[in-house]
C-alpha cells in the first residue's frame, strides 16, 4: 500500500513539478492507446446517435473525421509546449489568467465538463440493464442510479492506483474495444440492407433549411473534440517527443474517437430501421441484429470501457486540480471528483440534455483553447517565465492584479457572448445566420484568438501582459 501511495503521490507531483526529459514515460504508441481509450467510450455512441437525428450518413461520416481533425490539428498544437516543458498547460494559463484565475477557470471546467463522466456511468449502467433483461432479468428503478455508481466507484479505484494501471488497461482495452467497433459495424451493415444505411436522411419538418442542421452537427463535432481541451496535456507531457505529444492527441480522438462516433450512427440508424427506435447502447444492439451470445462477449468491453475512461478521466483532472490546489492530495481530490459525477447519476438527466450540454461546455472552452493558442504562438512567442508561473519566491510576473489578469479574464466572458450571441443551445434559437455557418465554436474560437491578439497590440495592454519579459529563462 505504502509503495501504491508513493506511486500515485510521484505522479501527483508531476502535474506540478516540470518533468524531465531522462523522466518521460511514453512514446507515440503507448500516449495513443491512453488518448484512444480516454475518448471511446460509449458517450460515442450517444454523439453518433444524436449526430444520426441532424445529418444523413454520408454527410455525419465527412464532418465526424474531417470536423473533428480540423479543429484538433489546430487547437492542439499548445500541446507541444507541455511536452517542451514538461508542464500542464494550466501552468502556462497562469501567464494568461494570472495565479489565482487560472485556479478560478479549473473550477469552472471541472463544473462544466466532469458531467462527462455522468454521460459514461449512465451508458454503463444502461448496457448492464439491457443485456440483463435479454435474460428476462428485470432490476428495480433505482438500480440504474446503483450500477451508474458503482461504474463511477470502480473507475476512481483504477485513479487511486496511478498511470501505471491506466497504462495496462488501455494497452489490452483499446486494441480490443477497436475490434468491437469494426463488428458492430459489420453486424450493422449486414442486418440491414447497406443502401438503409449509406442512403439514410433523418426525417425533418417541411421546410426546414439542410443548413442549420448541418451546422449544427459541424458545431457538434468542433464541441464534442474541443470539451477535450482541459485534460489534454496530462498525457502529452509525458511524452518523450513533441511530435508523438501533437500527433496522439490529434490521431487518438480525431480518428479512434471519430471512428466510434460513426459506429454509433451505424447502429442507430440499423437499430430505427429494425425496432422503430434508435438505440445507442452498442450490447442492445447486438442483441437485436445478431445473437445473445454475442451481445454477452461484448459486455465487459462495453463496461470496461466506461470504467476504463472515468479512470483516466478521474486521474486527468485529479492533476488538473493538483495544479491548481498544490498543497491538496491528490486521492482527496478524485474522491471530490468522484463524488461530484456520483450526484450526477443521481439527478439522471444529463443524457436527456445532452446536445445542449455539448454546445455549453464548448461555449467556455472554445475561448479557452483559443486564449491558450494565441498567448503561446504569437504573445509570448513560446516562451514563459517558469519561476513566476510556479510562484517561486520574489517572482511575481503572473499575480497581475489581485491574482487575476483581467485582460485573459475579460476575453474569455467576450468568447462566451460571442457563441450565445449566434446561437442559444438551450433554446437551439439562432440569432445570427451569417455567423452561425462558422459556428458558435469556430466563430468564438477565431474571435477570443482575434480580440486578445488586437488587445496584446496596445501599449498599455503589452506592457501589462509581457511584465514576465525580463525573467525569461527558456
Amino acid at each position: 500500500m505504502n509503495d501504491v501511495n508513493e506511486q500515485i503521490e510521484r505522479e501527483a507531483f508531476f502535474g506540478v513539478v516540470p518533468i524531465l526529459k531522462k523522466d518521460k514515460l511514453y512514446g507515440f504508441i503507448d500516449a495513443l492507446l491512453i488518448l484512444s481509450g480516454y475518448c471511446i467510450a460509449t458517450w460515442s455512441y450517444t454523439q453518433g446517435s444524436y449526430l444520426a437525428t441532424l445529418v444523413g450518413f454520408k454527410q455525419l461520416l465527412i464532418g465526424a473525421f474531417f470536423g473533428a481533425l480540423l479543429m484538433l490539428a489546430i487547437y492542439q498544437l499548445p500541446v507541444i509546449l507541455s511536452v517542451r516543458y514538461g508542464i500542464d498547460i494550466w501552468i502556462w494559463l497562469r501567464a494568461v489568467f494570472g495565479k489565482n484565475g487560472v485556479t478560478l477557470m479549473t473550477v469552472v471546467i471541472i463544473l462544466i465538463n466532469f458531467p462527462w463522466y455522468a454521460v459514461c456511468a449512465d451508458l454503463f449502467s444502461s448496457s448492464m440493464e439491457n443485456l440483463l433483461g435479454i435474460f428476462n432479468i428485470t432490476l428495480p428503478s433505482y438500480a440504474h442510479t446503483i450500477l451508474a455508481v458503482l461504474c463511477v466507484v470502480i473507475g476512481t479505484i483504477l485513479a487511486y492506483r496511478g498511470l501505471r494501471t491506466i497504462t495496462w488497461t488501455t494497452r489490452i482495452l483499446v486494441p480490443l474495444l477497436l475490434l468491437l467497433g469494426v463488428m458492430v459495424v459489420i453486424v450493422g451493415f449486414t442486418s440491414v440492407p447497406f443502401d438503409i444505411i449509406w442512403e439514410y436522411k433523418p426525417i425533418r419538418e417541411q421546410g426546414e433549411p439542410n443548413i442549420i442542421p448541418y451546422i449544427i452537427s459541424i458545431e457538434a463535432n468542433f464541441a464534442f473534440v474541443i470539451t477535450l481541451v482541459g485534460g489534454m496535456a496530462e498525457v502529452p507531457r509525458i511524452t518523450k517527443t513533441e511530435r508523438s505529444g501533437f500527433w496522439a492527441g490529434v490521431f487518438g480522438q480525431g480518428i479512434a474517437g471519430s471512428f466510434f462516433v460513426v459506429v454509433g450512427a451505424v447502429m442507430a440508424i440499423a437499430m430505427q430501421y429494425v425496432t422503430g427506435e434508435m438505440i445507442d447502447d452498442p450490447t442492445m444492439m447486438l442483441a437485436t441484429l445478431s445473437v445473445p451470445a454475442l451481445a454477452c462477449s461484448s459486455l465487459l468491453l462495453v463496461a470496461f470501457a466506461n470504467i476504463g475512461t472515468q479512470a483516466v478521466g478521474s486521474y486527468i483532472y485529479g492533476v488538473m486540480l493538483k495544479s491548481s490546489f498544490k498543497k491538496a492530495d491528490y486521492r482527496i481530490l478524485i474522491l471530490i471528483l468522484a463524488v461530484y459525477v456520483s450526484l450526477l447519476c443521481v439527478w439522471g438527466k444529463i443524457i436527456d440534455y445532452f446536445g445542449s450540454f455539448l454546445t455549453i461546455s464548448a461555449c467556455v472552452y472554445a475561448p479557452l483553447a483559443s486564449l491558450l493558442f494565441t498567448d503561446f504562438f504569437v504573445v509570448r512567442r513560446q516562451k514563459i517565465s517558469l519561476r513566476s508561473a510556479f510562484g517561486i519566491k520574489g517572482y511575481n510576473a503572473y499575480n497581475y492584479t489581485g491574482g487575476f489578469n483581467w485582460v485573459g479574464m475579460v476575453c474569455v466572458v467576450a468568447g462566451i457572448a460571442m457563441s450565445l450571441m449566434i446561437y442559444n443551445p438551450v433554446s437551439g434559437e439562432i440569432h445570427n445566420m451569417l455567423l452561425f455557418r462558422l459556428t458558435p465554436t469556430g466563430f468564438s474560437f477565431i474571435g477570443t484568438g482575434v480580440l486578445y491578439f488586437v488587445l496584446s497590440l496596445i501599449p498599455p495592454v503589452k506592457k501589462y501582459l509581457l511584465c514576465d519579459r525580463e525573467e525569461l529563462t527558456v
